[in-house]
């Protein structure tokens, strides 16, 4: 009798990035915004910060016609990365209606960078990931002459728009959130992923953003377990903050207008800070 072999298959710490990438390509969805964005603002943003020496072309000129809140290319900061917004709008406006708070400035002269979206969902974020912007990344980590990227913090906003107002996550809403805690945590193996919670928004109803909030709780505890048993130690931390941010610091139905901004910042910064103040950043 031949002996038998294990078929147990490897963890998302184990994978190959080969294989990482098209279990994440399963889930990805493109989305033309999504497309753009990261063509026309976050790869060129990429190229300065990372010295990638990609022969892009210049984003578009911005005209009095656009969206006074759509994000720009921001080419001016060249600083190193350590800190990276990820998920939709609610990060993206960072950059437009919470540009005067202290994480708004730190990506405006800082180190953080921001890839976020507008309209984004999980599987749009996973699909700008699968567009190279898990390889720039993950390269830049662990290229000894590349001082530009070493990523301690992902502040990671997303799932605002996978909510339904009938009913809670389905399978794949959760799969797709998971995947992009594990992506960062891939990227960068001695990061932090700040997880937001899923903010209110005035076309659903609380109890049921609450109940898609509890479970990505669990999810965060059980990606902490695998990290643990790992010895990694654990690296996620549940951010909540909507119980902070009330109807009157909406713009619309979900956007956050400037006083949301702040409020939400003066959660998050503190959890940031140190970070900035270990590589001896200011915003002075």
């Amino acid at each position: 009798m031949e002996p038998q072999t294990s078929h147990t298959q490897p963890t998302w710490l184990q994978m190959t990035d080969a294989d990482f990438l098209a279990k994440m390509e399963k889930l990805a969805k493109s989305k033309k915004r999504s497309h753009d964005t990261y063509h026309n603002i976050h790869l060129p943003e990429l190229n300065a910060r990372l010295n990638l020496g990609l022969d892009i072309a210049q984003p578009p000129e911005v005209t009095p016609e656009d969206d006074a809140f759509a994000a720009r290319a921001d080419l001016s900061n060249k600083g190193k990365i350590g800190v990276v917004y990820l998920g939709s709008s609610m990060v993206e406006r960072f950059k437009t209606t919470g540009i005067e708070t202290k994480l708004g400035a730190l990506g405006k002269r800082g180190v953080a960078w921001n890839a976020g979206c507008g309209g984004d969902r999980n599987e749009n974020v996973l699909f700008r990931f699968g567009l190279g912007m898990y390889d720039y990344l993950k390269s830049a980590q662990f290229d000894s002459d590349n001082e530009g990227c070493h990523v301690r913090i992902w502040v990671l906003s997303s799932g605002t728009n996978n909510l339904h107002a009938k009913r809670t996550f389905r399978d794949n809403d959760v799969a797709s959130w998971r995947l992009l805690v594990e992506a960062c945590l891939r990227i960068a193996p001695g990061s932090r992923v700040l997880a937001c919670d899923v903010q209110y928004r005035k076309d659903i109803k609380k109890e049921i953003v609450d109940e898609n909030n509890g479970i990505l709780v669990r999810v965060v505890e059980e990606v902490n377990r695998e990290l643990v048993d790992a010895g990694w130690g654990k690296r996620v931390v549940w951010v909540v903050s909507r119980s902070l941010l009330g109807e009157d610091m909406l713009i619309d139905h979900v956007h956050f207008n400037e006083c949301g901004y702040a409020v939400w910042d003066g959660v998050l910064w503190p959890l940031v800070e140190g970070t900035v103040s270990d590589v001896g950043e200011s915003l002075d």
